[in-house]
């Protein structure tokens, strides 16, 4: 029919794609397509032939596709639940194009610049004035990184919705979450993501989910293997980015008390990890808690901490290192992590029998200058604020439970 042949013109001869974009149907088309799309019987083939369609209009014809993103962008967040792997890498994909095409750049929020008939978007794209507006600092970083390229407008939408998607449907961040944001780092920028969710995670009411969604993003930026160069990054906090992505993510890594000490060991912030350890005396120590210390130290036997185990040689320069880990030793039941652990710390050598007539000062040295404008005082005090909306958070959720528990007895 004639929307085959216009579509095939479309996709085979891109070079008259001027003159395709004057007399394309695009209305009908996409039609058609978010029909299959949003249809649960079509099989797997049908909607990742839909998803690439999809995808190529948004490369061919960009402006006049986004006109259709508001409607489109609530089944492609859907179709993220699909059970086909496929279908939601070509979703991602589809998804990345609109979270990166110039296209897409707004001004001031009132849709793409293709136009004046372009009106904003439904609730699903619309962005809450407290989670959508990013602090100052965490813009300036942003905007000011060399390697972080500029996303358009709706890139922070998506990252909102996302998250929306994670906490209205747990099964999906239990089963896919870390798939769907490891992939997300390969097609965009993994700085801009974890920028952008620590951000908004910052603001988020739902404290539990809070510290699920941290908990995952800190499993995957200390374990995948995309993230390595963001690790390298964040390891050795030598440029102003680099300090400014590690208090963004320091601010929402603070609802998980074991991440922010995971955090401050992937930055070599040790000392600050011990001053956090010791403040876990006044936290509700329970068995979820120690569970992730003991991922923590499983952690600590792995390639990634590996300079983390080197450093241990030097006694002399990392005291608080020494001291963290011997915290987490204290904090720990007598389990396989505990003797994991006790015997790793066994092998740190005798300072007396490590000293040298070298006094080169380590290469550590430079990096405790370099991020010596850190104001570390006022990150233990946000955590330390976190840390009791979780506690007030946890009592109130037991006292309606004990509530319903009595008005079950009577």
């Amino acid at each position: 029919n004639e929307l085959d042949v216009t579509l095939n013109q479309l996709l085979f001869f891109p070079h008259s794609c001027e003159r395709i974009q004057v007399t394309l149907n695009l209305d009908g088309i996409v039609q058609v397509l978010d029909y299959h799309l949003s249809d649960t019987s079509i099989g797997m083939m049908t909607r990742i032939a839909v998803l690439k369609w999809l995808y190529h209009l948004y490369i061919k014809t960009p402006r006049k596709m986004f006109r259709h993103t508001d409607s489109l962008f609530p089944i492609l967040l859907r179709t993220l639940s699909d059970e086909s792997d496929e279908v939601i890498l070509k979703d991602l994909e589809l998804l990345a194009e609109i979270a990166s095409s110039p296209a897409g750049q707004t001004e001031e929020g009132h849709g793409p610049s293709d136009g004046s008939d372009v009106r904003p978007g439904p609730v699903e794209l619309h962005v809450p004035a407290r989670a959508g507006q990013l602090s100052s600092s965490s813009t300036k970083g942003l905007e000011c990184s060399p390697s972080t390229p500029t996303m358009n407008s709706y890139f922070y939408k998506f990252m909102i919705n996302l998250l929306k998607r994670f906490s209205s449907e747990r099964k999906l961040l239990e089963t896919r979450g870390a798939f769907i944001i490891r992939q997300l780092c390969l097609l965009l920028n993994a700085e801009n993501i974890f920028h952008s969710m620590a951000d908004i995670l910052l603001r988020e009411e739902d404290l539990k989910f809070a510290s699920t969604m941290v908990h995952t993003l800190n499993t995957i930026l200390l374990t995948s293997s995309e993230l390595f160069q963001l690790r390298n990054q964040l390891k050795d906090l030598k440029t102003p980015e680099s300090r400014n992505l590690f208090c963004c993510l320091y601010r929402s890594w603070c609802h998980n008390p074991v991440t922010t000490v995971s955090l401050c060991f992937l930055t070599q912030n040790y000392k600050h990890a011990y001053d956090l350890i010791q403040k876990f005396g006044d936290l509700e120590v329970t068995v979820d808690f120690l569970t992730e210390v003991d991922k923590l130290v499983q952690l600590i036997e792995c390639p990634i901490f590996t300079y983390l185990r080197l450093q241990l040689l030097d006694v002399k320069n990392n005291p608080y290192l020494i001291k963290a880990l011997y915290g987490l030793l204290m904090l720990l039941p007598q389990s396989s992590a505990f003797q994991l652990l006790s015997h790793r710390l066994q092998c740190v050598p005798n300072p007396e029998l490590m000293q040298t007539t070298d006094n080169t000062k380590p290469s550590t040295s430079f990096k405790r200058t370099a991020a010596s404008n850190i104001d570390y005082t006022e990150l233990l005090q946000h955590f330390e604020k976190v840390q009791n909306k979780h506690l007030e958070a946890k009592h109130q959720r037991a006292g309606r439970a004990e509530q319903l528990d009595r008005r079950v007895v009577l």
